[in-house]
């Protein structure tokens, strides 16, 4: 018992020692609310948390992005839902809130790494070491020239500068998640115990809620645990199989079948990538190199930790040296996996470290004359990147930027007006108020098809009248243009076209034009003929000019919209039979209409928004309601029965194997 409770001390004592350290280099985003980093996207993060913390109540339908989406469609919420748990309790700015949990994150990544490594029957010693290296040292920059060009500095404290130059928060939280969930997978599959099934499963489904880059990593490393098992036979690959339904269950309501298709519907024009016959055969050769290689380790009696972690770098360098040594991409955004690739090496490392010490134990002073050689060497550059993360961390009034000054004005002078923001404005604009955009933080959930080249032209087309139409048919009451002197802007390819529009606020060289509607309304009445009868190409709105006419008819009646919640709407208005509502929302399956408690019809129009035959003859009050539809429906009760069902499973497995306690 002392030697347990010796081994116990001694691992906390290695596991605080990480935390210090990290937290030492981290110290300044436990200090500060924002940053001075306009460009990065940690503002949409920010928005997203703030909306919660808002309406924890409605998370149904999102109507802030993209003309409305699913509100699971924005990004994975689980690091929004800690951070706006974390602004409730404590009582402070959502914006601070976020630094300090992405600052704890950020110390907890190389304390995942000694856990994980510990998992793996790494010495202790091995498995610190290999986690303080990790903590200062980023061997993708000597590797990687793009990534080593960028920096200018072989110290940089790279998992740092991610976060803080490009707001990559829950990319660093997912990776932090997924070594986590490794080690308990690897427990799980070893012990063969329903526990650490379940808490294996909860891991998993973690991850997928955090971050879709660590989810793929996850994926490759549960591909590389199940190939260092090869001569276990079925029964490993069975309990994962178990392990993945379940996490999946977990995970459903935020990743639905329609979410999954959506995003990889996005990915190709959102990332440029969209698998060439190259790419499928690269990615068919790894995966058959990478079973050549588990089948002779397993031949040659290699023990399964260090197949794993042969296997997890070799998988992960493929990815990233592909990438940015021969342009081979094998999946979307493969450079963003370098962080990935730092913690396999120093995994591995820790295997390298482990084998050295065995061999120096008959020398056991040169032996600790290198681990204190080592750490001394690492904690002087942990001095020195202390101080370089003073340059990356500099603090900002975020009173004195354009992108609060214009949310601020949006939100006091047109509130909840839908306005077409450009980058950076719209990651920002919900960090500091409800306003609705046609644009948005993330566009890997837009709904409406439509806008991806709609948006392009009213970016980079050169004709007023084109802008024009297409902001009113969308729905939107203004416009914001800026000046090369915003940090972040990215301009308009003819900034010209605007200068007919009227201007209703400047400061300097940002402006918010006016777009002229008839009726501030996104639901108007109009004739079934109204309706375009085929998709407008972005370039020429021509097909939508009998329906852009109507909006501007004043003979049609006024339509009165109303917002109840964020999920839900009332339509007022005085109808004919054959009035139909055409309504500036984009359409989903998961919309539902109803006058009277009686369904009405809707569906999707040209311009992918809703469309409802409200059989009305007079003034009629039309109630819409956003569910989620069926898939939605089922998601829940899966996530609910995965959660309770999990947990009496493994509770009643536990008194099984303990009939004592009965």
């Amino acid at each position: 018992m002392p030697n347990a409770r010796g081994e116990a001390w001694k691992s906390t004592a290695s596991t605080l020692v990480l935390l210090a350290v990290n937290a030492y280099l981290a110290a300044r985003l436990f200090r500060f609310e924002y940053l001075d980093a306009m460009w990065s996207v940690e503002g949409a993060y920010i928005g997203l948390a703030r909306y919660i913390q808002h309406h924890f109540h409605d998370l149904n339908w999102f109507p802030l992005w993209y003309g409305g989406i699913p509100f699971p469609d924005t990004y994975p919420p689980l690091l929004h839902f800690l951070v706006a748990g974390g602004s409730a309790a404590a009582r402070i700015s959502t914006a601070r809130a976020y630094h300090i949990v992405v600052a704890i994150f950020y110390a907890a990544g190389p304390v995942a790494l000694f856990w994980l490594a510990r998992r793996l029957s790494l010495s202790r010693a091995a498995a610190f070491l290999s986690a303080f290296c990790y903590s200062v040292l980023s061997p993708s920059v000597l590797f990687i020239g793009d990534i080593r060009r960028e920096t200018g500095d072989w110290m940089e404290p790279r998992r740092l500068a991610v976060l803080t130059r490009y707001g990559d928060g829950p990319h660093l939280a997912g990776l932090v998640l997924a070594t986590f969930a490794i080690g308990m997978l690897h427990l799980a599959l070893r012990r063969l115990k329903t526990g650490y099934s379940f808490l294996a499963a909860l891991a998993l489904a973690a991850v997928v809620l955090t971050n879709w880059i660590a989810a793929f990593f996850l994926a490759l490393a549960v591909i590389c645990e199940l190939l260092s098992r090869l001569g276990d036979g079925k029964r490993s690959w069975r309990r994962a199989a178990g392990i993945g339904c379940l996490a999946y269950a977990m995970a459903m309501p935020w990743t639905t079948p329609s979410n999954i298709r959506i995003i990889m519907r996005n990915a190709p024009t959102l990332v440029g990538f969209h698998g060439s016959g190259a790419q499928r055969a690269a990615v068919v050769a790894l995966a058959a190199t990478m079973v050549v290689l588990a089948w002779a380790f397993m031949r040659r009696g290699v023990e399964s930790s260090l197949r794993f972690a042969v296997l997890l770098l070799y998988g992960i360098a493929a990815i990233n040296l592909l990438h940015f040594w021969a342009g081979l991409d094998l999946l979307p955004q493969p450079h963003r996996y370098h962080l990935e690739l730092d913690l396999a090496l120093w995994l591995m490392a820790g295997f390298a470290f482990d084998r050295s010490a065995n061999k120096l134990a008959r020398f056991p002073k040169l032996r600790l004359a290198t681990a204190v050689a080592v750490l001394l060497l690492c904690l002087g550059v942990v001095v020195h990147q202390h101080r370089v993360a003073r340059a990356y961390v500099p603090s900002l009034d975020i009173r004195t930027t354009a992108q609060y000054k214009v949310a601020r004005w949006l939100s006091a002078n047109l509130p909840g007006a839908r306005v077409f923001v450009p980058a950076s404005f719209d990651s920002w604009m919900d960090a500091f108020s409800d306003t609705p955009m046609i644009t948005g933080g993330f566009a890997n959930g837009i709904v409406n098809q439509i806008l991806w080249g709609v948006n392009y032209q009213i970016y980079f087309g050169d004709k007023p009248e084109v802008t024009l139409a297409w902001l009113k048919a969308l729905g939107c009451d203004a416009i914001i243009a800026a000046g090369a002197d915003v940090p972040g802007y990215f301009p308009y390819g003819h900034p010209e076209k605007l200068r007919g529009f009227r201007e209703l606020w400047r400061d300097g060289s940002v402006v918010i034009y006016q777009v002229p509607r008839l009726r501030r309304s996104l639901a108007h009445a109009i004739r079934p003929s109204d309706l375009p009868t085929q998709e407008p190409p972005s370039y020429d709105p021509r097909p939508m000019t009998q329906y852009l006419a109507a909006l501007d008819d004043p003979a049609l009646p006024p339509a009165d919209f109303r917002w109840k919640g964020v999920s839900a709407a009332t339509i007022t208005a005085d109808l004919r039979p054959d009035n139909l509502l055409s309504v500036q929302v984009s359409w989903d399956e998961g919309w539902e209409a109803r006058v009277g408690g009686r369904p009405r019809r809707l569906w999707a129009d040209q311009l992918g928004q809703i469309v409802v035959e409200p059989l009305c003859d007079g003034v009629c009050t039309v109630d819409l309601v956003y569910d989620g539809g069926w898939q939605m429906w089922l998601a829940r009760i899966a996530a609910t029965a995965a959660f309770g069902g999990g947990i009496v499973w493994a509770l009643a497995m536990r008194r099984r194997a303990n009939p004592a306690h009965l």
